[in-house]
């Protein structure tokens, strides 16, 4: 992606989002393209899947529910049955992203649609999105320094962080959980447990 395409899909993004939102937008980006450097993962991939990850991010409820049950994408369709609406902002941002946009990567597209939810089986462009997402230095909670601790040493160990510590804190505070999460989140963990094994081996 050239600097000139960049600033066109940057100026296409900024007519469709609230400036706040472009702001975030940004951040994750200039994380995520640092992140696929380190990572040895496509930093244009990495630049494209950030600026349009959020494309979808305040559009209404209603709005979000309509699109998944209308698409015959079938990760759209599979989570248009989540109890928490709000994740569905990203399906349908991979939804726009294809049909507004022109993308067809389908790395960039499995990045979008899953950096809320996460799933249990995610290539690194997808880790780092997600990561990106919920590191960006704009975020300020507990447990957030965590996570950017981990982020250029195990993207894994990352990822089980941040799913957990978002599963306690939807927990905590009474909110609908998403299926994907606690599948990703468990998905991680034995990951982890695989990874403490081999370590410990003779």
């Amino acid at each position: 992606m050239t600097p000139e395409e960049r600033t066109r899909l940057i100026d296409r993004v900024a007519q469709r989002v609230p400036k706040k939102r472009l702001q975030h937008i940004l951040r994750v980006e200039a994380l995520a393209t640092s992140l696929a450097r380190f990572w040895a993962v496509s930093e244009d991939k990495a630049s494209i899947a950030s600026l349009l990850h959020d494309i979808a991010r305040d559009e209404p409820e209603s709005l979000l529910l309509q699109s998944v049950k209308e698409s015959d994408d079938p990760l759209a369709l599979d989570m248009a049955q989540t109890a928490a609406p709000v994740v569905l902002h990203a399906p349908v941002g991979e939804l726009i992203a294809r049909r507004d946009f022109g993308v067809d990567d389908p790395e960039i597209l499995l990045a979008i649609a899953l950096h809320t939810t996460g799933a249990p089986h995610m290539d690194r462009l997808a880790m780092i999105v997600f990561l990106a997402d919920y590191c960006e230095p704009g975020r300020h909670f507990a447990g957030v320094e965590e996570v950017r601790a981990l982020l250029f040493s195990s993207l894994e160990a990352a990822m089980l962080r941040a799913l957990d510590q978002t599963l306690a804190y939807l927990r905590r505070h009474s909110r609908p959980v998403d299926r994907h999460t606690v599948d990703a989140a468990s998905a991680f963990a034995c990951l982890a447990a695989e990874d403490s094994q081999r370590l410990h081996q003779p």
